[in-house]
C-alpha cells in the first residue's frame, strides 16, 4: 500500500461525491427559476439510492488450492497479511516470523467448521477439525480467507452501480515460500449487473527446473476476478456476494486442458502475470489432480464495518481420482545405462531380490562368481553410485527370472583335503634303521 495512491483514491472519491452534490444543487436552482419547483420538491422527497461507503469489508479465500498442501514434501500454500519480506533467493521455506495474521486493515481467517476465527501459524497445516492436511489431491485444506476493511466508495442498488477501493496488502504463498506474490489495494467496480475486482500485483519469478532462481517482477494492475452476475441488493442491503467466472474461460498457448467439470481459468491478465512468475498452471485447468481446487471461491463485500458477513458457509472442496500428471512432477529417477552388447529392444531385467547378508570367514579368499549359461550381464554402477556392503551375498539373475547361487564348486576342497591326509600319514611311518660303519 502506497500513501500517495491511497490519498489519490480518497481525493478522487471525495471529488466525485462533491461534483454530484453540486450538479444536484445547480439543477434545483435552475428548476426553481423555470417554475419546476413542484417536480424538484418531489425528487427531493424521494429516498436517496446512492450510498457513500467508508467502512466496507472485502472477504475472499481466492480458492481452495491457496489453502492446500503443496506437492513438494512438507510444503503448504497459504495466505499472509501484509507484504512478506523478500527472502532474496529461491527454494526457501519461509519461517514462522515471516507470516502475519494481521497487518493494517488486512486479516487472515480460518474456518473451524462453525465460524471464522483468526488464523494461526499451526492452523496453516491443519483442516477445520485440526487434523493434519492430507495429500494435495485429498480435498483436505486449511480453509483460509483474507479480509480487508476500511473500504471507501459508493453503492447505488437502484442504478446497479458500485465502486469501492481498499488499501492493504495480502501475500499469497505457495510451496511454503518457494513461490509467492502480493495483492495490493484491490478495487471493485460494478455496472449493469457485471463487476470486476482488480488489484496491483507484484511478485518473484521462480522456476521448477532451477529452484535457486529468484528475481523480482515489476508490479502490474490486473483483474483478479470477473463477476458476470452481481446483485447489489435492495436499498439498505448489508452487502453482496458474487461468484467469479472460471468454468469455460479459455487461455491460449499455456497448455490448458478442457472437457471436464473443472476446465476453466482465472482472468487472462492475472494468468499472464503468473506466467512471468513461472506459476501460471496453478490458475487454470492443467490436467492436474488438484484442478478441482483451482476454481475460485465466492467473494463478499459488507457495506459497513459492523455489517454481517453475507458470504455463504464454506464447504469442503470437491474431490476427484488422482491422475498421473501432478502440477509439479517429481524429479526423474536416474537409471543405469545398459551395456553396449545389450540390444536396444531387449527388456530391462528386474532388480535382483534382496538377500540377507552372509559374512564370510576372515581368512577365506574372495572368489569371483562364475556366470552360467543364460545369465544376464551385470551392469557396472557409475562411479558416483553407493558401493554395496562388503558382506553382501551376490545372486545372479537368469533371463527367465530365476536366481542362481554364484558360489564356487566344492570338489577342489575335497581333493585338497585328501592330499593333506596322505602327506600326514607318510610322516607318521617309522624311519628305516641305518647300520653303523666301523
Amino acid at each position: 500500500m502506497r500513501p500517495e495512491r491511497a490519498a489519490g483514491r480518497r481525493h478522487g472519491l471525495a471529488a466525485a461525491l462533491a461534483s454530484t452534490a453540486a450538479v444536484a444543487l445547480l439543477g434545483g436552482t435552475v428548476g426553481g427559476l423555470l417554475g419546476a419547483a413542484p417536480a424538484v420538491a418531489e425528487k427531493i422527497g424521494e429516498p436517496p439510492t446512492r450510498v457513500a461507503l467508508e467502512g466496507a469489508v472485502l472477504r475472499w479465500g481466492i480458492n481452495h488450492e491457496s489453502s492446500n498442501r503443496a506437492h513438494a514434501p512438507d510444503t503448504f500454500n497459504y495466505l499472509s497479511a501484509g507484504r512478506v519480506a523478500d527472502p532474496g533467493r529461491g527454494g526457501t521455506a519461509l519461517p514462522r516470523s515471516a507470516w502475519k495474521q494481521r497487518a493494517g486493515a488486512v486479516r487472515v481467517q480460518k474456518w473451524d467448521g462453525r465460524r471464522w476465527r483468526a488464523a494461526t501459524w499451526a492452523g496453516l497445516r491443519t483442516d477445520a477439525s485440526g487434523a493434519p492436511l492430507g495429500s494435495p489431491a485429498s480435498g483436505s485444506t486449511s480453509g483460509l480467507r483474507f479480509t480487508i476493511g476500511e473500504g471507501e466508495g459508493y453503492v447505488d442498488p437502484a442504478a446497479g452501480t458500485a465502486r469501492v477501493a481498499w488499501d492493504g496488502d495480502v501475500t499469497v504463498v505457495y510451496y511454503s515460500g518457494m513461490s509467492m506474490f502480493h495483492l495490493s489495494d484491490p478495487e471493485l467496480e460494478v455496472a449493469d449487473g457485471r463487476g470486476t475486482l482488480t488489484a496491483t500485483v507484484s511478485g518473484y519469478a521462480s522456476s521448477v527446473d532451477d529452484p535457486g532462481s529468484w528475481a523480482p517482477v515489476p508490479e502490474e494492475t490486473v483483474t483478479l476476478a470477473d463477476l458476470p452476475d452481481v446483485d447489489l441488493g435492495e436499498p439498505g442491503a448489508a452487502g453482496l456476494t458474487a461468484d467469479p467466472a472460471y468454468r469455460g474461460v479459455i487461455v491460449d498457448g499455456l497448455g490448458q486442458t478442457s472437457g471436464d467439470a473443472w476446465s476453466g481459468s482465472f482472468p487472462s491478465s492475472f494468468v499472464a502475470y503468473m506466467e512471468r512468475l513461472g506459476t501460471a498452471a496453478f490458475w487454470f485447468s492443467s490436467g492436474s489432480s488438484t484442478d478441482p481446487f483451482k476454481v475460485p471461491s465466492p467473494l463478499s463485500v459488507s457495506y459497513a464495518a459492523a455489517g454481517s458477513d453475507p458470504g455463504p458457509t464454506p464447504t469442503a472442496p470437491p474431490t476427484q481420482p488422482v491422475i498421473t500428471n501432478p502440477t509439479i512432477a517429481p524429479p526423474p529417477t536416474p537409471t543405469a545405462t545398459p551395456p553396449a552388447t545389450t540390444p536396444a529392444t531387449a527388456p530391462v531385467a528386474a532388480p535382483a531380490p534382496v538377500v540377507p547378508p552372509v559374512t564370510a570367514p576372515a581368512a577365506a579368499p574372495v572368489l569371483p562368481a562364475v556366470p552360467e549359461a543364460g545369465d544376464v550381464a551385470a551392469v557396472v554402477p557409475p562411479a558416483t553410485a553407493v558401493a554395496l556392503p562388503a558382506s553382501t551375498h551376490l545372486v545372479a539373475t537368469t533371463a527367465a527370472g530365476a536366481t542362481t547361487d554364484a558360489r564356487p564348486a566344492t570338489w577342489p576342497w575335497w581333493l585338497g583335503g585328501a592330499c593333506l591326509l596322505t602327506t600326514a600319514s607318510l610322516l607318521l611311518l617309522p624311519a628305516p634303521r641305518r647300520s653303523r660303519v666301523a
